[in-house]
């Protein structure tokens, strides 16, 4: 099997309100739709989903960087996924969204060619997604009556974002504990909002009204802060920001800084 095509489609995205986080307020999205085609007719399609203050690139680089990756991935077997990325990284550092979109692509056509769901192609034996929903900063009020509208859609986890004041920020996951009750699985995300010294500060408040985990609460580079608060809260303790890659995570791991790494393929520089 060969790839003989890779098409983009551009498409844009404006939600319903404002996305508000510790460092960013997002109220739309580019994203790149990439389809990859072969001579045995099996397409594969992905997503590069770009976002310049996490990912480093824009839609425009997108579009740039995959018109060269193109040329130099035609004719090549879409289910050698690893050499796919070796390619890609020879050509360019960095530019994870679209190396991320192709990536999908060609697993699509790995898992359609041998005939099996891409969950089973990867060894799962679990169809259904456990996922949750992302609430962003606003008002205690807001927030809560946010976290009510999710759960009456069925939602049972729910990721609140934090990151600001922790007075307000402890104000905001009591708002919505009470708002759900307790049959509801609570995360927070403080995207790096926090210090180590007010993440131990409001830790207490956090397992007080049970939330499950605490995603990045100190800076991407603070890996002994990371570290401390782990052995000192008493939750669960989770990056993102911090785990950018392998090395990361090998870093991560051998620091026994955090007991959760978030992963997310638009953000990760290197794969396996």
């Amino acid at each position: 099997m060969k790839i003989t095509d890779i098409r983009t489609d551009v498409r844009k995205f404006r939600f319903e309100e404002p996305m508000k986080v510790a460092f960013a307020t997002i109220s739309d999205m580019d994203v790149c739709l990439i389809k990859v085609e072969t001579d045995e007719g099996i397409t594969g399609f992905g997503e590069a989903a770009p976002l310049p203050f996490v990912t480093g690139d824009n839609l425009e680089t997108v579009l740039s960087v995959c018109r060269e990756l193109r040329q130099a991935l035609l004719g090549m077997d879409p289910r050698s996924i690893a050499s796919i990325h070796k390619v890609m990284d020879k050509l360019y550092n960095g530019n994870t969204a679209v190396k991320a979109g192709i990536d999908i692509a060609c697993y699509d056509i790995s898992a359609k060619s041998a005939g099996v769901p891409l969950y089973r192609h990867l060894g799962g034996d679990d169809s259904h997604v456990h996922s949750d929903v992302t609430i962003g900063i606003d008002t205690p009020e807001k927030m809560a009556e946010k976290a009510q509208e999710w759960v009456k859609k069925q939602f049972e986890i729910l990721k609140i974002k934090l990151g600001e004041d922790i007075r307000t920020d402890a104000e905001r996951i009591r708002a919505v504990r009470e708002a759900v009750g307790e049959g509801v699985s609570l995360r927070v995300d403080a995207n790096q909002g926090w210090s180590v010294k007010d993440t131990l500060r409001i830790c207490p408040e956090l397992a007080r009204y049970g939330v499950d985990l605490v995603e990045q609460p100190v800076a991407a580079w603070d890996y002994d802060g990371l570290r401390e608060i782990r052995e000192r809260c008493g939750l669960l303790i989770a990056a993102d920001e911090s785990c950018h890659g392998i090395h990361d995570a090998i870093r991560l791991a051998a620091m026994r800084a955090v007991d959760v790494m978030n992963i997310k393929l638009m953000e990760t520089d290197e794969r396996l």
